[in-house]
């Protein structure tokens, strides 16, 4: 635990910033389907926030080398606040895409500075440990914001000051922590086929996360809002929300420990077999199984689908070496946005085509494959060596991930 207390301060400012996180969550696809906005191009909107994310992540490691990680993080809350307060201003679709990248560039930004600074704090033999909190005290967070918009329209002005509030709140814990800021990391990126020879589990395990997660996520509230739950809306919405994050919140520290003991891509199996079940099962029985069956088999997918990036990045990290990990982290995440471009206009269009069965079969089908794949490496190649304890290192940020580097040889084999 004194590895977590000293980064403390910032997992708070992750917190507050992803009360906002889950907030905008909801009012993003809420919001343009009250517009009228079909919902392939709700989808679209998704992508656009994705895509400032992705080129975010790739410009990250320059923008820290210049203005260290407090500046960095109060910029890019700075910029989010007046985003989400200026769609209640304007309330049309282009528009709204518009602040969405930039939203994305933001908050990738914002996670850039938290997470090499815990990098920099944390010790590799806590590694899963302080990953699992990490994720945990985050998804609490995202399972809380969506409900203060319960009985609100999605286009009322107070559910965007709600989001604006907590992102000035987030700025508080960072501004004021004493934990010494790390020093700037290379600006130089890695190229994304030496990404994929050090460590190809991780990169299709990243990629499948950004596919499945981001559409899913994003479309999730157009599906439940006609449930009679709650009285529908933006309350069920909010409900079937948190009953996703409630799943991966209860199996995220258990999964990151077991990572710790067991081969990380075997922990990636499970947790996508799980997720891609649950969606099959919605997809073929959603229409006989009652809406308490779908929340159910939610918490499952949640469980699954919501978990395993960060195992994955644990992962990756494991068979990096000195002086990579910056690069590696980047790269991990410019190919998660690239995954979460892609997955919502899939999404979208499914969804538009075949209802859930398109949405959830999808789902199902990406994270089905993706569990065949992590067996497949795991009888190829053989898992990393556990770090030595006391390894230090610094790292770029993951989506909600925070972990350390195992100093490695990079010639060596057993690459997965």
């Amino acid at each position: 635990m004194t590895d977590t207390r000293s980064v403390l301060a910032l997992i708070l400012s992750v917190m507050i910033l992803q009360l906002a996180g889950g907030l905008t969550g909801i009012l993003t696809p809420l919001g343009l389907e009250r517009m009228g906005v079909d919902t392939s191009l709700i989808g679209f909107v998704a992508a656009m926030n994705a895509a400032g994310f992705m080129l975010g992540a790739w410009t990250s490691p320059r923008a820290l080398a210049l203005v260290g990680n407090i500046r960095l993080f109060a910029a890019g809350a700075g910029v989010s606040a007046a985003g989400i307060l200026s769609l209640a201003l304007i309330q049309e679709a282009p528009f709204w895409a518009l602040i969405r990248v930039l939203q994305g560039v933001a908050f990738a930004y914002m996670f850039t500075s938290i997470e090499s600074w815990m990098g920099e704090a944390v010790p590799a033999r806590s590694r899963g440990n302080v990953m699992g909190v990490y994720h945990t005290a985050a998804k609490l967070s995202l399972i809380v914001g969506p409900f203060f918009l319960a009985g609100l329209s999605p286009l009322d002005s107070r559910s965007y000051v709600w989001a604006g509030i907590f992102l000035a709140l987030a700025l508080v814990p960072t501004c004021l922590t004493t934990l010494k800021e790390p020093p700037p990391p290379d600006r130089k990126s890695m190229p994304l086929s030496q990404l994929f020879t050090l460590a190809p589990a991780a990169v299709i395990g990243v990629v499948g996360a950004g596919l499945v997660n981001t559409g899913t996520l994003a479309l999730l509230p157009v599906y439940f809002e006609k449930f009679e739950l709650a009285g529908g809306g933006t309350a069920a919405a909010a409900i079937a929300i948190a009953i996703a994050w409630i799943g991966g919140l209860i199996v995220q520290w258990p999964a990151g420990r077991l990572s710790d003991v067991i081969d990380r891509r075997l922990v990636v199996a499970g947790l996508a077999s799980a997720a891609g079940a649950a969606a099959i099962l919605i997809a073929v029985f959603g229409t006989v199984i009652g809406e308490a069956g779908i929340l159910v088999l939610i918490g499952i997918w949640g469980a699954g689908a919501l978990c395993f990036y960060g195992v994955c990045v644990s992962h990756a990290i494991d068979r990096t070496p000195p002086g990579q990990v910056p690069q590696v982290m980047s790269g991990l995440l410019f190919v998660w946005a690239a995954g979460s471009i892609v997955g919502p206009l899939i999404s979208g269009v499914a969804m538009r085509i075949a209802g859930a069965v398109g949405l959830f079969g999808f789902a199902g089908v990406v994270l089905g494959l993706l569990a065949v794949y992590m067996i497949v490496r795991v009888r190829q190649r053989a898992p990393a060596e556990s770090p030595p304890s006391g390894e230090r290192g610094s790292i770029l940020p993951s989506p909600l991930a925070s972990v350390e580097i195992m100093p490695r040889d990079p010639t060596e084999g057993d690459q997965g």
